[in-house]
């Protein structure tokens, strides 16, 4: 008798980690859908995913702080690529987002122009005769960055405030990886970062892209609780943190799908709250979708600014994001800042035979906790390594995401709470 009730132990076990996993990727699935457009600012993507959040939320039994209504809304600007993103070589078209990337905050610019090689030292003097030249010749700058440690520095201060996108169109060479972001403000031409295979030989190019420049975007984060067993531990709450929204689209071709950047965090924030609505937990817990994340942490810092739960009432918050790998183990934000969280999170660990490594890191502004932390909110920021590194570029996808230790990781943060 006591094999069997073993065995049938076993067998449930099994079968809670293999339903978490399951579930979570099929939350994932329709996060990172071409149908929600990249969770962005195209087609309202971002409003899409909130209102299946929020459609979770309720779903999954979660109430509404406010009313009945999930979400916190508000606004900011960001520069988007509704239309046509293309670059193209006499009868030959590039892939967006795979052959060449544009700047976030890149402008626009059509038609056909002559290239100009220049360097990152000479490129103010060449613009300022070319300038002075005013013959009417449509000219697309060519800048190969100096070889050294400080490529990306480089090509960073280019996608600043830059002297070439204010008057004409940039191609940045670039033999790495593509990746994108989002952008709050935006220049009069685009910058173009491009493989240099696919300029070799060619004296001009044709280049049709068209920004638009968003004042006041309209978004919102998506917030709901699960009640605590017992009214006297109701007012205080766990925190539970993951940001739904992604980079969108760039052009009508190419979508940032952002499976494991961010719908596999979203998808642990929601396995988790189907958990603690069916296992009561010991304090209140709420669940926070943030918008804006990619923009610049825009959700989170809207909310500390404007909390709807007070932050005084927050025992400990845990913000998750890029759940979909583990073979590595997991990072943990702010373990520096909080020592005998980090203990504990460590003996479930060791204890449960879960995770391959916990790695500590201190304090860093890179995710939504930043907010949090800052205002005097406890908060670990976590997120898987190895597996994977398709990071902010278009093969972020539902099919390249192995979700290598999403059961034990729900475990260890079921324990951790449980442990408060």
């Amino acid at each position: 008798m006591k094999k069997i009730l073993l065995l049938l132990t076993v067998l449930l076990i099994g079968i809670t980690s293999f339903s978490q996993k399951e579930l979570a990727k099929s939350l994932i699935d329709t996060l990172a859908a071409d149908e929600f457009y990249g969770r962005g600012y195209v087609n309202n993507g971002d409003k899409i995913a909130a209102e299946f959040i929020a459609k979770k939320f309720k779903e999954y039994g979660a109430l509404p702080i406010k009313g009945d209504s999930y979400f916190q809304e508000y606004a900011y600007p960001v520069n988007t690529f509704p239309k046509k993103v293309e670059i193209a070589f006499g009868d030959s078209t590039l892939t967006t987002g795979q052959d060449f990337i544009i700047s976030p905050n890149s402008g626009s610019a059509e038609g056909v122009f002559s290239l100009k090689q220049v360097t990152f030292e000479n490129y103010q003097d060449e613009i300022a005769r070319d300038d002075l030249q005013n013959d009417g010749n449509k000219i697309a700058y060519v800048i190969d960055l100096p070889k050294s440690s400080n490529r990306d520095e480089y090509i960073s201060q280019l996608k600043c405030k830059t002297i070439i996108a204010e008057v004409a169109p940039l191609f940045v060479l670039n033999e790495g990886k593509f990746t994108w972001s989002v952008a709050q403000e935006s220049l009069n031409f685009p910058i173009i970062e491009i493989h240099p295979k696919h300029l070799r030989g060619k004296s001009e190019v044709t280049i049709n892209i068209e920004n638009k420049f968003i004042e006041r975007y309209n978004t919102q984060n998506v917030l709901g609780y699960i009640p605590s067993k017992r009214k006297c531990k109701r007012d205080k709450f766990f925190v539970f943190t993951a940001h739904y929204d992604h980079l969108g689209m760039m052009g009508q071709t190419a979508t940032f799908n952002g499976a494991n950047d961010n719908a596999s965090g979203v998808a642990m924030m929601l396995t988790l709250m189907k958990y603690f609505s069916e296992h009561k937990p010991k304090y209140s817990v709420l669940f926070i979708g943030f918008g804006g994340e990619e923009a610049g942490l825009i959700g989170s810092q809207y909310y500390v600014k404007y909390p709807v739960v007070p932050l005084e009432k927050m025992k400990f918050l845990l913000n998750v994001d890029l759940m979909g790998t583990g073979s590595e183990g997991i990072q943990v934000v702010n373990s520096t800042e909080h020592p005998k969280e980090f203990e504990t999170l460590k003996k479930i660990n060791q204890k449960e035979n879960l995770i391959k490594a916990i790695k500590p890191r201190g304090k860093a502004a890179n995710s939504d906790h930043y907010w949090f932390e800052e205002a005097g909110v406890p908060s670990f920021f976590i997120y898987t390594l190895g597996g994977v590194s398709y990071y902010h570029d278009v093969l972020d996808r539902p099919e390249t995401l192995p979700l290598t230790e999403f059961d034990d990781l729900h475990k260890l943060i079921v324990e951790f709470v449980n442990s408060f």
